[in-house]
Order: C-alpha cells, then structure tokens, then sequence
C-alpha cells in the first residue's frame, strides 16, 4: 500500500510539474478571467503563438495576418473551468483561417483550419484597398467625394478553377453618391496574389446562377 501511495504521489507531482512546463513562457497578461484582451494582449499571444513548435509545424512559412482575437472561461467536458484565448490567422496560402486555442494557465495549443467565411478586419480592408490604389482606372475613385467605399466582404468561389475557390478575395463596392444609383464598380480583390481578380464584377441574374468571381474564368 505504501508503495502505491508513493508511485500516486510521484505521478502527481510528475503532473503538476508536466502543466507548470507548459504554461512556461506564456506572457503576462494584463486583462484577467472573462475580460476582453487588451491590444496589448492580443499582440504578446498572436506574437507567442506563432513562435510554438506546434503552431510552426502546422503553418509552415504561409503568409498570416491576425484577424481578431479574444478570451473567455470555458468548461472542459467534466465541468473544469479555465481561462482560454482563440485567436484567428487568416493564411493567404492556404486560403484558411487557421484558429488557434491557447490554454492560459497551462499553454496546450489547439489549431482548426476554418473554410467558412470569416470576414476580414479593418486591417486586412485596407490591404484590399491598397491594392485597388494601384490600378489606373480604380484608383482615383478610392478619393472621388461621389464614391462611396464599402466592404470589404469575404467571398468564396464555387467554382473549383476560379482562384477565389482557394485563394482569399474580398467584395470592394464602389457606389454611387446616395446609394440609390447602384455601384460605380463591385471590385474582386484577390489579397492572396495581391491583385484585383475582377474589376467589375457582376453577381447573379437569375436564382442558382453560379458566377465565378475571377475574371476570365467560364
């Protein structure tokens, strides 16, 4: 029985000492419990997170932006409560959003690769309007006071061999002053190769049409 006793004891101790090495490294945050991250939160996680061994393996060398990121109290299945940050990397290879759960008392990383359509930041707006900034044409109506701007709007292609099936597009509308008289331009911006797949783009006619987002693409 002593023996027992002591083997038990050795495999608490081994671990508690297993989930203290996990959480080493993890930065110091300065929200607590359900609090919403602070900016300065979510930089030192997006910051840890990429450099995990795990989370390197998983991603390789794809280009990533942070979409957003937060942290709440959950439950385990047997009812344990802890404290756990998700944060959202839109990979512009893959075309995924790579979702990464992060343990904040003990580090376990969790990572879910999204296909649906997470919309993007206002970071990753302007980037889509950067690349519109470059064209001629487009350009000069990003500061025409008769245009308004809106979007921008992540869209996926049904279509497998339009681009925008893998790659990350999104829906810049360029409307006419008021609204009421429709869209100067509705841009496809094509962030993954970083140009605009489609200049003016126009969506469906008829209920079921499937129109491709890229152009030149049937």
């Amino acid at each position: 029985m002593r023996t027992k006793g002591l083997l038990a004891s050795l495999a608490l101790v081994a671990l508690t000492a297993s989930t203290a090495w996990a959480g080493q490294g993890l930065p110091r945050l300065e929200s607590l419990g359900s609090e919403p991250l602070t900016s300065t939160d979510r930089a030192a996680l997006a910051s840890w997170a990429l450099a995990q061994p795990e989370v390197k393996a998983h991603v390789g060398s794809s280009r990533l932006r942070l979409l957003r990121g937060g942290a709440d109290i959950v439950k385990t299945e047997t009812g344990e409560e802890f404290r756990k940050a998700i944060l959202y990397y839109r990979n512009y290879d893959s075309g995924f959003v790579n979702q990464i759960g992060i343990h904040l008392e003990t580090g376990a990383i969790d990572i879910v690769d999204r296909t649906d359509l997470v919309q993007p930041n206002p970071e990753e707006f302007q980037a889509a309007l950067a690349v519109i900034a470059q064209d001629r044409r487009l350009g000069p109506l990003l500061s025409d006071p008769n245009i308004n701007v809106n979007g921008g709007f992540y869209e996926r292609s049904q279509i497998a061999k339009d681009p925008c099936a893998k790659d990350v597009c999104l829906l810049v509308e360029l409307m006419n002053a008021g609204h009421g008289n429709g869209w100067a331009h509705r841009v496809i911006v094509n962030l993954s190769r970083e140009v605009i797949a489609n200049a003016d783009f126009h969506g469906p006619t008829e209920e079921g049409q499937i129109v491709p987002l890229s152009e030149g693409v049937n």
